[in-house]
C-alpha cells in the first residue's frame, strides 16, 4: 500500500511538472506574439508620423522654391530689370514670355530679351536666364540676382554704340558674372550695312575684386579663332589686353592708361615669331598709331571713319600675300572693304619684292573710296633700264574670284640694257621709248589679258595677232619661264 501511494505521488508530480511546462510554453508564446504585434503597431504609427513629417517638409520646401512662380509677372519683370541696370550697368527689357525655372538652379528665363545701350537697341537674346539667390523667396521685392546668362544673342553695333562693351566692363558693380554664349556680332555702318561680322562662342564679364574687373572671350573673326582677355583696374585707370590666335601664330599684349579725354598705351605684337611694338593714342575720336619707331604710322578718324597711314617695308613677299589661303585674299573676297562708308588712303613703301629680281624701291597708294579699292601711282624701276608705273588699278570680285584691272606705262631709260637682259637678237632690237597698255589680271586663274597696246604712242598692227594668241592661251604668268618667254616673243614680234 505504501508502495502504491509513493508511485501515485511521483506520477502526480511528473504530470504537474509537464503541465506547468506546457502552460509556460504557451504563455511565453502568447506573451511574445502579443509583444511583436504591439511593436508592429507601434512601428506603423511611428512610420506614419515620419512619412507625414517628411511630406510636410518636402511640401514646405517645394512651396518655398516654387513661390516665385506665383509672383506678379509685371512686378517681377520690373524688379529684375531695375536690379540688372543698377548692379550690372546693363539695360534689358524682358518680353511677356518671362517664366520661372527651378532646375538646375532657381532662375527666371525669357525667350526674347532686348538689350539697350543708352536709348539704342544693341542686341536681342533668344534665351536669357537670370539666376537668383535662394535667401528670400517670400517677396518679389527681396529677390536677389546672382548670375546672368544670355544665349544666342545677336549684337548690332555701330560707331555710336561701340562703347557698350567698355561701359559694361568699367561700370559693372555686381560681384557676379555676365555670360554671353553662342552669340554673333555685326558691326554696321550708318546705313546699317555690315562692315564686319564675328562669332562669339563665349563672352564673359567676371568680378575679381573691388578695383579689378575682367572680360574674356572666345571668338571667330573672318573664320579665324581668337582668344581675347581684358582686365580693367579702376583705381589706376588702366586696361590690360591680351589677344591670341593659334592659326595666325599671333600674340598681342598691351597696357593702356586713360582719363576723361584720351586713351594711350603700347602693344607688344608678335606674329610668326616676329616682334613689333605699337604706340597708340585715342583722342577726340581719332586713333593715332606708330609701329616700330615710325616704320608704320597713321591715324584713324572714327566718326566718320577715315584711315590715313604710311607703311614702310624692307621687303614685300608677294607669294605669301597672294597665295590661295592667305588672310589678305580671304579678307578681300569677303568684300568687307567694299563699303561706301569706309574711306582710307594708305601709302606703302618697300625696298623690294621678295624673289623678284632687279626691282628697286616700290611706292604706291591704296585708296578706299565709295566702296571701291584702287591702287594708284605704283612706281618702281627694273634693272635701271625701265621705269614702271601702274595706275588706277581697281580690285574686282567676280564669282568669288579676285581680279585687278588697270593701266601700265613703261618708260625706257636704257632699252639696250633691257634687250640684253632678255637676250634679244640685235636684229630684233628697235628703238622703244614708251609702251602703254591696259590689263586684266585674273589672280585665281593666274593669267593676264592685255589690250589698248601702244608703242611710242602708236598702235602697232604687227602685235595684234600676237596679243590675240597670247590672250586666248591664258598661260600662267606666275611661272617665271613662261613670263620670260612671253616677253621675249613680244619683243621679237615687235
Amino acid at each position: 500500500m505504501s508502495k502504491k501511494n509513493l508511485f501515485n505521488k511521483k506520477f502526480n508530480k511528473s504530470v504537474l511538472s509537464i503541465t506547468k511546462r506546457i502552460e509556460s510554453f504557451f504563455n511565453f508564446f502568447k506573451e511574445n506574439f502579443s509583444y511583436k504585434k504591439n511593436l508592429s503597431r507601434r512601428l506603423n504609427a511611428i512610420d506614419k508620423r515620419i512619412f507625414f513629417s517628411i511630406a510636410i517638409i518636402v511640401i514646405v520646401i517645394l512651396g518655398y522654391f516654387l513661390s516665385p512662380s506665383f509672383f506678379n509677372k509685371d512686378k517681377i519683370k520690373a524688379e529684375l530689370e531695375n536690379q540688372i541696370l543698377d548692379q550690372y550697368n546693363l539695360k534689358v527689357k524682358f518680353d511677356a514670355s518671362l517664366k520661372y525655372g527651378l532646375f538646375p538652379k532657381p532662375h527666371f528665363y525669357s525667350k526674347d530679351t532686348i538689350i539697350y545701350y543708352e536709348t539704342s537697341k544693341v542686341a536681342k537674346s533668344n534665351n536669357a536666364k537670370v539666376f537668383i539667390s535662394i535667401n528670400n523667396f517670400f517677396s518679389s521685392n527681396k529677390i536677389e540676382i546672382k548670375n546672368l546668362i544670355f544665349k544666342k544673342t545677336d549684337f548690332k553695333i555701330n560707331s555710336l554704340t561701340y562703347n557698350f562693351f567698355i561701359n559694361l566692363l568699367t561700370e559693372k558693380k555686381s560681384t557676379h558674372e555676365i555670360n554671353f554664349i553662342d552669340s554673333k556680332l555685326f558691326y554696321l555702318d550708318q546705313n546699317k550695312d555690315m562692315i564686319f561680322f564675328a562669332i562669339l562662342k563665349n563672352l564673359n564679364f567676371l568680378y575679381k575684386d573691388d578695383l579689378l574687373q575682367k572680360f574674356n572671350s572666345k571668338l571667330n573673326i573672318f573664320n579665324i579663332p581668337m582668344n581675347l582677355e581684358i582686365e580693367h583696374n579702376s583705381f589706376e585707370k588702366k586696361f590690360f589686353t591680351e589677344i591670341n590666335s593659334h592659326p595666325l601664330r599671333l600674340n598681342i599684349k598691351g597696357d593702356s592708361n586713360y582719363n576723361k579725354k584720351k586713351l594711350n598705351g603700347q602693344l607688344d605684337f608678335t606674329i610668326i615669331n616676329k616682334n613689333n611694338k605699337i604706340d597708340y593714342k585715342l583722342e577726340n575720336n581719332t586713333l593715332i598709331f606708330n609701329i616700330n619707331d615710325n616704320e608704320f604710322i597713321g591715324n584713324i578718324n572714327i566718326k566718320p571713319f577715315f584711315l590715313s597711314s604710311k607703311l614702310k617695308f624692307y621687303q614685300i613677299d608677294l607669294k605669301k600675300i597672294f597665295k590661295d589661303d592667305s588672310i589678305l585674299i580671304n579678307f578681300l573676297k569677303s568684300e568687307i572693304l567694299n563699303n561706301k562708308n569706309l574711306n582710307a588712303k594708305i601709302n606703302v613703301n618697300a625696298n623690294s619684292f621678295k624673289d623678284v629680281n632687279f626691282i628697286n624701291k616700290v611706292n604706291f597708294n591704296i585708296i578706299l573710296d565709295e566702296g571701291e579699292i584702287i591702287i594708284k601711282d605704283l612706281n618702281t624701276t627694273f634693272k635701271d633700264s625701265v621705269i614702271i608705273n601702274l595706275n588706277d588699278i581697281q580690285l574686282i570680285i567676280d564669282n568669288n574670284k579676285l581680279k585687278f584691272a588697270g593701266y601700265v606705262s613703261l618708260d625706257f631709260i636704257d632699252v639696250n640694257n633691257f634687250y640684253a637682259h632678255y637676250q634679244i637678237n640685235r636684229n630684233y632690237r628697235k628703238n622703244i621709248k614708251k609702251i602703254n597698255f591696259g590689263f586684266l589680271l585674273n589672280l585665281d586663274d593666274k593669267f593676264i589679258e592685255i589690250d589698248n597696246l601702244k608703242v611710242n604712242g602708236n598702235i602697232n598692227q604687227n602685235l595684234e595677232a600676237f596679243l590675240n594668241n597670247f590672250n586666248s592661251n591664258k598661260e600662267d604668268i606666275f611661272n617665271k619661264i613662261i613670263l620670260r618667254n612671253s616677253i621675249k616673243n613680244f619683243l621679237k614680234n615687235f
